[in-house]
């Protein structure tokens, strides 16, 4: 295995078992700059994480895609306390 390959994976590790939404986010922001390198700075964390879905799960069928993306960004953007659902 490359070291890229080895950060790579090690990020997503980091980002899947983060203990809290800001170990999440911090985790998030690691893989990002390894996947998309210095140029995920012009772009918010949820774009940029799209995109690193993007490059490292690619789908031929764009629904599919969609759905990766979308569970990828949850697992990097926790819900923020202050945002609360409304019973």
């Amino acid at each position: 295995m490359n070291r890229y390959t080895e950060l790579v994976n090690a990020r997503y590790e980091d980002m899947m078992f983060a203990k809290s939404a800001e170990e999440a986010r911090k985790a998030a922001h690691r893989l990002v700059r390894v996947v998309l390198g210095e140029n995920y700075q012009a772009a918010s964390l949820e774009d940029a994480l799209r995109e690193t879905c993007r490059k490292l799960r690619p789908s031929p069928d764009p629904r599919e895609q969609i759905r990766f993306e979308t569970e990828f960004i949850e697992l990097g953007i926790w819900p923020v306390p202050a945002q609360t659902i409304a019973a």
